[in-house]
């Protein structure tokens, strides 16, 4: 079944498509941020997009046809699929159980939670615990007992947990939740990193800022499990990146009417519908499948 591995791809598929981004605000760095160069913004920011979306997709096909110079058997399988474009949440989610799948079969023990291990959350625990734990076991003791605990009392739970938590640490499942809040927390940073006070930022200051203020309610860290995505995330890479993905790709804006309905406008989820948390989950995506890739190639080439 294996034969000798040659990564060909390797490179591509580990770059970081935030790349693409970062080499689009160098390019505008020469234009200046008057309202004479408004008109360049959609054209701009839909290359940009289109440039990430292209990139993420032609990564997931060398990765599958890295897998397929790899183990022979899923060669044979995977001629027989059809992953179109590899656009569609169906086809990204399939190619991360295939990987998943074939990392497994070179090591039974694989976990994967373990492509979360270099996150380093020493600093974060006790925020989290106070954050997430006391605070919800205070809140629900209060209204067991149907009444405000008093201050001594708050402060005894407050002690008594904070060190049972600095012995015992985390379970493994909170462990893993802090992971990837701190992992969406760091794909977050590098985007604004990136971002502020770039002209793509200023044109698009509403947007963006509406962005930075709501990210974190609107994403969850129902990612990387079983499937690539739980239902909500799916639902949202569906409507914002996916769909725009095509009006793009396909210009249906030119011979659609460019304007939202009144039905759009009314839905909670139309304010989302902006570029800045597009970026944003097509470079989370892209880190999960770098991530799984380089563990693959780590258990590939210990074998070889």
């Amino acid at each position: 079944m294996k034969v000798m591995y040659n990564n060909y791809h390797t490179k591509f598929i580990l770059s970081p498509i935030c790349n693409i981004l970062r080499e689009t605000v160098t390019a505008c760095t020469g234009i200046s941020n008057g309202v004479e160069t408004q008109s360049l913004c959609e054209y701009v920011l839909q290359t940009t997009f289109l440039k990430m979306t292209g990139a993420s997709e032609q990564k997931l096909k060398c990765i599958c046809w890295e897998i397929a110079t790899y183990d022979y058997e899923y060669r044979h399988r995977y001629l027989r699929k059809n992953y179109g474009e590899c656009s569609r949440y169906a086809d990204k989610n399939s190619i991360y159980i295939d990987l998943k799948t074939e990392i497994t079969k070179i090591d039974e023990t694989f976990s994967i939670s373990s492509i979360f291990d270099d996150i380093d959350i020493s600093t974060k625990v006790s925020i989290y615990v106070y954050d997430k734990i006391i605070k919800k076991a205070i809140k629900n003791q209060q209204k067991k007992v149907d009444k405000k605990l008093t201050p001594e009392s708050i402060q005894k739970m407050i002690d008594g947990m904070q060190n049972y938590y600095s012995k015992r640490g985390l379970c493994e499942e909170e462990t893993i939740r802090l992971k990837k809040t701190e992992l969406l927390m760091m794909k977050y940073k590098e985007l604004v990193s990136i971002l502020d006070t770039s002209l793509l930022s200023i044109w698009k200051q509403h947007e963006y800022n509406f962005f930075k203020t709501t990210w974190n309610d609107f994403l969850s860290i129902n990612f990387a499990t079983n499937e690539l995505f739980d239902s909500d995330l799916q639902t949202i890479y569906e409507t914002i990146v996916y769909n725009h993905r095509n009006r793009c790709a396909h210009n249906l804006t030119s011979y659609q009417n460019n304007l939202p309905t009144l039905k759009s406008l009314l839905n909670p989820n139309f304010d989302y519908e902006n570029y800045f948390f597009r970026f944003l989950i097509l470079i989370l995506i892209d880190d999960i499948f770098i991530r799984l890739y380089r563990k693959f190639l780590s258990l590939a080439d210990s074998i070889v």
